[in-house]
């Protein structure tokens, strides 16, 4: 688990504008195999140094927002595959026996 610098603006879809702008926090990431294939999961997620995660209601949903924009970001995702040594062994992303495996 690596904790990375992370910022996002939450808005709302039904009224179509940005409720807190440019929200500056930390996501604690892991990364696992499953199958050969990297999978990113938001363990944390910190402001102040303290975890979204343990506060109130709205909090919680602030820190869910959070993760679950992290989880789909992908220059983050390859950047978390990368700091935690995974790499692609294969001929190519078409190659059916391609997968990630851990260098060591």
């Amino acid at each position: 688990m690596a904790r990375y610098d992370y910022c996002h603006t939450i808005q709302d879809e039904k009224l179509g504008i940005g409720v807190v702008y440019d929200l500056e926090c930390e996501v604690e990431l892991s990364v696992e195999l499953d199958a050969g294939v990297p999978i990113i999961s938001v363990d944390a997620v910190y402001v102040d140094g303290k975890n979204l995660f343990d506060g109130t209601a709205l909090t919680k949903s602030i820190a869910a927002e959070i993760a679950n924009a992290a989880e789909n970001d992908e220059a983050l995702n390859s950047l978390a595959v990368a700091d935690e040594g995974f790499v692609y062994r294969g001929l190519g992303g078409n190659d059916p026996d391609g997968r990630f495996v851990r260098a060591l």
